[in-house]
């Protein structure tokens, strides 16, 4: 099992030519609405990427909080029907969280209310892990209360369980979350927040990554969009991983993507490599941004296998 510690929004997304100025009312050329967040962009990636041609869905768990209102109950609905387990989504008297994003041309700008994020406990974590194993994995962003997720961390550390952390949005972190992650996930913008070292080229990509290393991190990614990524296991494999050229149409959720899709592959579907499951995330990454949406836009395993040049069996 997966556990997806992490925000359920409602997203709207607005597609416009330019960023409005100050006091200026702009047309949006189109509109998107749906389930949104990081937590549950990452829960239905695993689940979506899990529905192979051959095999039953990835099964998935995600604990998150929404409100007790009209738009809480469709996204709990919603995350059904995308095959995402919603036993530990709580509805609670808070508003959704919800995401205003606008997309000009291939960039966007997010706006985040938390809501209902906010009011995750741990009592929520107890309840998800109490039957978890060291063959399950926690997977946490940092869209809903820090010290939640740093004790979901220590909790699943102490059961066995592989940890991983996407440590967006970028925040001053205690180094026990460190050291209770096997392996972190930041974009470049979040690993120069992180490491105070701008992972502008390989050699200050490597420095990025062995900063993380000497915090007690065995796995090191950083996502660079449209340049892939490199990853490092703090000595025996520092590598780039190059992206798979697609026509970008929005990036909402591409990172999310690739997080949830690394989540899948890597231990739990019998990847050859943890560089080879990398590589099977940067293709389910791209093919999102061909896409418009954001969980609406996640590939299925057969679609990212289509890009694929190798056979991958479990």
């Amino acid at each position: 099992m997966i556990y997806v510690l992490g925000s359920i929004n409602y997203d709207m997304s607005l597609e416009l030519e330019r960023i409005p100025k100050k006091g200026e009312t702009l047309s949006a050329d189109g509109l998107t609405v749906g389930l949104g967040g990081k937590g549950a962009n990452q829960a239905v990636a695993i689940a979506r990427l899990g529905t192979r041609s051959d095999k039953g869905g990835s099964p998935v768990s995600l604990i998150g909080h929404v409100g007790k209102d009209s738009i809480g109950a469709e996204l709990i609905k919603r995350l059904g029907e995308l095959n995402v387990n919603s036993e530990f989504v709580r509805q609670v008297n808070r508003p959704t969280g919800t995401a205003v994003v606008t997309v000009t041309g291939k960039d966007n700008r997010i706006m985040v209310y938390a809501g209902a994020n906010a009011t995750i406990s741990k009592t929520d974590v107890d309840e998800a892990l109490e039957h978890a194993t060291g063959a399950d994995t926690l997977l946490c962003q940092l869209e809903v209360p820090l010290y939640v997720v740093a004790y979901a961390m220590r909790k699943a550390r102490s059961i066995g369980m592989t940890t991983i952390l996407n440590p967006a949005p970028a925040k001053e972190l205690p180094d026990d979350l460190y050291y209770n992650s096997d392996i972190i996930i930041p974009n470049e913008t979040e690993a120069q927040i992180l490491t105070g070292i701008n992972p502008r080229d390989f050699d200050s990509q490597c420095a990025a990554m062995d900063a993380f290393h000497e915090r007690g991190v065995r796995y090191v990614v950083i996502t660079l969009g449209d340049k892939g990524a490199v990853v490092s296991d703090g000595g025996k494999m520092v590598a780039h991983i190059p992206p798979y050229k697609v026509k970008a149409v929005d990036t909402t959720g591409a990172g999310d993507t690739f997080v949830g899709a690394l989540a899948l592959t890597y231990p739990h579907i019998g990847m050859y490599s943890f560089m080879e499951a990398c590589g099977f995330a940067t293709r389910a990454a791209a093919i999102t941004v061909s896409r418009r949406g954001a969980a609406e836009s996640i590939p299925t395993f057969d679609e990212v296998c289509a890009l694929y040049s190798n056979v991958i069996k479990n």
